[in-house]
């Protein structure tokens, strides 16, 4: 049975699933399987290198902000590992409900990786260098967002822009402890991330929409990401064909448009975590089966040392009866001794009753001749 926390995770994990099929539903009833096919049966084969390619660099710089701000936390982690542990989180985030639990285990991830020095506030120190990085970034992201809805639609900008502060002031609390210098190397790197993800989007509007005016589609893309980023659904599916169909008659394109424009995005952006899938089949896959052989061998400890208990009472129960029975023969032997002394005695009483027995008169105790041994004296 699940624990209480465990369930309450499961029950929000499935209610991102349900938000996610409720949205596509509704896409599909609004305007069909047209915009999923053409997005799935007119990506051209050069589209998928480079939205690879910028993929891969959003996962670099992505490590390296990541670095900067966990070196400020106790926590020292090569660049390599460090782009392997962000493509993996990238890859579960893309797969799972929220999009956030590839971060949750990249920052509990205790491998020897990383050099952490905070003693009993590793895991600690570990969420905070996460939050303060993602979060930096989701600050960029509703940045951009609130700055391409300035003029077709002021007041969801400002929704977009209050997000982006109030995102940043939580982050604070974990960027605070660095330096003026780090602080603008975190934002550029910040936009340098959101520039990556945001070139995947222009390359599938290019290859699904050639007709599109260039100038459309940072704002375009701004707001997609933005949607995507909203932790609704599963890998930002849903959220960010809505934005992105909203996005697009905003910019006076048509809806279905926009949404196969972000369902090639969907693809491309998928394809370019991959490489985390190796990454998690490398470094996580074995670690799972040694912690399930670890609880194993946890079990079978506790079997055996329920085992030895019981033999242990069962032998406590054999050596208390023999006890009893060792009492109970002395008390039986002790009850003969009475009997017994208690029948002589009777019958010594008979005979002082039956007369005194006289000593015989004449005896008389000679002296021994021999001084070495009495038994000489007995013959002459």
């Amino acid at each position: 049975m699940p624990g209480p926390g465990r369930g309450r995770l499961i029950l929000v994990a499935l209610l991102q699933v349900v938000v996610t099929a409720g949205i596509l539903a509704v896409v599909v009833w609004r305007f069909g399987l047209a915009p999923l096919v053409d997005a799935v049966t007119q990506l051209p084969w050069w589209a998928y290198p480079i939205g690879i390619a910028l993929g891969a660099a959003g996962v670099v710089v992505q490590a390296l902000r990541w670095r900067v701000v966990a070196r400020h936390h106790a926590i020292r982690i090569p660049l390599g590992p460090a782009i392997a542990r962000c493509w993996q989180a990238s890859f579960l985030n893309s797969v799972l409900p929220g999009g956030l639990a590839g971060d949750a285990l990249r920052a509990a991830d205790d491998s020897s990786d990383a050099d952490v020095s905070a003693g009993r506030r590793a895991l600690a120190s570990g969420f905070a260098a996460m939050a303060g990085e993602r979060l930096a970034g989701t600050a960029v992201v509703f940045l951009a967002a609130g700055v391409a809805l300035a003029a077709p639609a002021p007041l969801f900008a400002l929704g977009s822009l209050g997000i982006a502060v109030l995102v940043s002031v939580i982050a604070w609390r974990w960027l605070r402890q660095l330096s003026a210098r780090e602080l603008v190397a975190v934002v550029a790197l910040a936009v340098a991330g959101w520039a990556a993800f945001a070139g995947i989007f222009v390359v599938s509007a290019l290859a699904l929409a050639p007709a599109l005016s260039l100038s459309v589609l940072p704002g375009t893309a701004a707001v997609a990401i933005a949607g995507m980023s909203i932790p609704l659904g599963v890998g930002g599916w849903g959220t960010r064909e809505a934005a992105s169909a909203w996005a697009f008659d905003l910019a006076g394109s048509t809806a279905e448009l926009g949404i196969t424009v972000s369902i090639g995005y969907g693809i491309l952006a998928l394809a370019s975590t991959l490489p985390g899938a190796v990454v998690v089949a490398v470094r996580v896959l074995p670690r799972a089966r040694e912690v399930r052989r670890a609880r194993e061998r946890r079990r079978a400890r506790a079997s055996s040392e329920n085992a030895r208990g019981s033999e242990g009472e069962l032998g406590a129960e054999v050596r208390a009866e023999g006890e009893a029975a060792d009492r109970s023969a002395e008390g039986v032997g002790e009850t003969i001794l009475s009997v017994e002394a208690d029948a002589g005695h009777a019958v010594a009483d008979e005979h002082r009753r039956g007369g005194e027995v006289e000593p015989a008169e004449g005896v008389v105790a000679h002296e021994p001749r021999h001084r070495h041994s009495p038994a000489l004296d007995q013959h002459p």
